[in-house]
């Protein structure tokens, strides 16, 4: 780079000299307007290059915004279509549930996730208007939800514990014309109770259980456009960084509130070929490697 600017200088002083030259020739020129166009030029020597290091640094930003892996492209997903039961569309669909409000975590969650640890502050309020999207978690802690921060498209995160998931029973409505297995499913579904957390951005999200966290974290992938993803996940305590692996490319990411998130001109469905994490202690562990 100094080089580059070396030679510009070179140049400028070369192209400033010859105006001069040309500018002497001239008697008519007023000495006063030479002088002042001798000024700026030499103010101009400084400023190209400073200049030029204003306009490299957005640009890179621009450029590494968006993670640009050597890999393919994956192929095309083949979708099913689906046959919705005529019982479920006359019931309206899966019947409104209030949401399961239960007590407050405590160290079997924080010993994973630390940042459910720290005082509530006013960037925790939760958007009342998801609430709905949580209803299939058992037991969930209002008060316990955290923000981690922004995800790479920069909506907020939140992680949201809870005691457990599953499906609600159906009403009785919902269940007149059904017979056997299905209206025993229906009305008594299943529910698993043991410790959960909902990982929640960019308008929705999932649960995964307390213990996989502990064991692989989360690898959530979502997004709108073809060809680009946006990541995001949850990590235990003691990792620092997280280090995916797309085909040739490989790259790092810091966590901050047991949080990541970067963007990868991927397909959504494309999964990363090894995500390893990078520990306090400077060891890295491997957790997730395709075959």
């Amino acid at each position: 780079m100094s080089r580059f600017f070396d030679e510009l200088e070179e140049r400028l002083r070369t192209a400033t000299t010859e105006q001069h030259a040309r500018a002497r020739s001239h008697d008519a020129a007023p000495a006063a307007r030479r002088r002042g166009w001798a000024r700026r030029h030499r103010r101009l020597l400084v400023v190209a290059p400073i200049a030029l290091i204003g306009f490299a640094v957005p640009a890179v930003g621009a450029v590494t915004d968006l993670w640009r892996p050597d890999v393919k492209p994956a192929p095309p997903m083949r979708t099913v279509p689906e046959h919705p039961s005529r019982n479920v569309v006359a019931c309206g669909n899966v019947p409104e549930r209030r949401l399961d409000v239960g007590p407050r975590v405590g160290a079997d969650f924080t010993s994973v996730l630390g940042v459910l640890a720290r005082p509530r502050t006013a960037a925790d309020a939760f958007d009342r208007r998801y609430l709905p999207q949580l209803s299939s978690l058992l037991g969930v802690d209002l008060a316990g939800i955290r923000s981690v921060g922004l995800t790479a498209d920069g909506n907020r995160a939140f992680v949201i514990p809870a005691r457990g998931f599953g499906q609600q029973p159906w009403p009785a409505r919902c269940l007149r014309g059904l017979h056997g297995h299905r209206r025993a499913l229906l009305a008594h579904p299943q529910q698993r109770r043991e410790p959960v957390v909902f990982l929640f951005g960019a308008g929705g999200g999932g649960a995964i259980p307390l213990a996989a966290i502990r064991a692989h974290g989360t690898y959530a992938r979502f997004g709108n456009t073809r060809g680009r993803a946006t990541v995001m996940g949850l990590v235990p305590n003691g990792v620092r960084a997280v280090r995916v692996t797309y085909g040739r490319s490989t790259r790092s990411f810091p966590v901050r509130n047991n949080f990541f998130s970067f963007r990868v001109a991927v397909d959504v469905e494309q999964s990363p070929d090894r995500v390893a994490w990078e520990l306090e202690d400077g060891s890295v562990r491997v957790v997730i490697r395709r075959p």
